[in-house]
């Protein structure tokens, strides 16, 4: 069965049509409703196992969901983000981690990178499982007929190499850097164009960001892209320069549309994106390294065919869904078997 505040309409049949049973029950309407509501659904269909995804572990909603009678209690971390707190604050932060996170039996931290910050944050070590995320390798596949399109679409010059980012815009992606790394391409009059998906609070600067650096003729801005598939299929590389990232499915589905990567040697990047081999990383907010990386993939066709074939197999063997829901159906029957001990 599946709880959401609003299940999303394109969804909710396809789950339905699955055997599941879909409810909607919004948290937003006070801890009490919730709780109730929660509590008679569990009870109707006997719950006895939960698996939360809810980006804020320090809310009641795990222990709403075990004063509701649930016994086992799954929490799936998804948040980028870096754990800095010092001193007293620290303290703090571990303390209250602690106690809101008391009922989780498991908590599934979809990198190592998250598994660290939640041992930083104060989370027991020994609840903790890791679980990449996977993603729909029948619908992220290579096609070479998207880059003529985009190439077509927006007049590029031929030999015009694509480079494509795709998130919502907001401080810790560090788009700043990205502009500031296409004005140093320009200068090196490296035959390179990049196109944003997504928008967010930044938009606006960036776009000042860029004429003001005289790089409009160099990146285009889209906007939100409701389905970015085929602008990965068109790309000749991938860039993101996230600090603290917790996965970056994008990465995977660029990689399984057979894309190098070009990214930052943090957060979860050097899990997903195998240094030297599916793609180049470089020290986070440092634009020359970054322009540096783009250059050399511009300028060398073999590298990207060799990191684009190398991509396709490291997704295949390590970011599908089915592996995703493999692993997390063995975490659940471990929890079932550990109960009939």
């Amino acid at each position: 069965m599946l709880i959401f505040s609003a299940p999303l309409k394109e969804f909710e049949q396809k789950f339905i049509d699955a055997g599941a049973l879909v409810y909607a029950i919004s948290y937003e309407k006070g801890a009490v409703d919730f709780y109730r509501r929660l509590r008679q659904v569990f009870k109707d269909n006997n719950v006895t196992l939960a698996h939360i995804i809810f980006f804020d572990y320090f809310s009641p909603v795990t222990w709403i969901v075990r004063a509701a009678g649930v016994k086992h209690i799954i929490y799936e971390m998804q948040n980028s983000g870096m754990f800095r707190a010092t001193s007293w604050k620290k303290l703090l932060l571990r303390a209250r981690t602690r106690i809101m996170t008391a009922p989780m039996t498991r908590v599934i931290a979809i990198s190592e990178f998250v598994k660290e910050q939640l041992v930083k944050a104060g989370v027991a070590k020994e609840k903790i499982i890791v679980r990449y995320l996977g993603i729909d390798t029948e619908r992220f596949t290579p096609d070479a007929s998207s880059k003529e399109e985009w190439t077509s679409k927006f007049n590029l010059p031929p030999g015009q190499i694509i480079a494509s980012t795709v998130s919502y815009l907001r401080p810790f992606k560090n788009p700043d850097i990205l502009v500031e790394a296409f004005r140093e391409l320009k200068t090196r009059n490296v035959p390179v164009r990049l196109f944003v998906a997504g928008g967010g609070e930044m938009l606006p600067d960036l776009k000042e960001l860029s004429q003001k650096l005289d790089v409009e003729d160099y990146i285009h801005w889209l906007g939100n892209v409701s389905d970015p598939k085929s602008l990965l299929q068109a790309s000749d590389m991938f860039l993101l320069v996230s600090t603290g990232e917790a996965f970056g499915l994008v990465l995977a589905e660029a990689m399984a549309c057979g894309v190098p990567i070009v990214g930052t040697r943090s957060g979860s990047l050097p899990e997903v994106v195998e240094e030297g081999k599916t793609g180049l990383l470089v020290p986070a907010r440092n634009f020359e390294e970054l322009a540096t990386a783009i250059q050399a993939l511009s300028t060398d066709t073999t590298l990207r065919r060799s990191m684009a074939a190398q991509a396709l197999e490291r997704v295949k063997n390590h970011f599908t869904v089915q592996d995703a829901v493999t692993k997390t159906i063995n975490i659940y029957e471990r929890l079932r078997v550990e109960e009939s001990r």
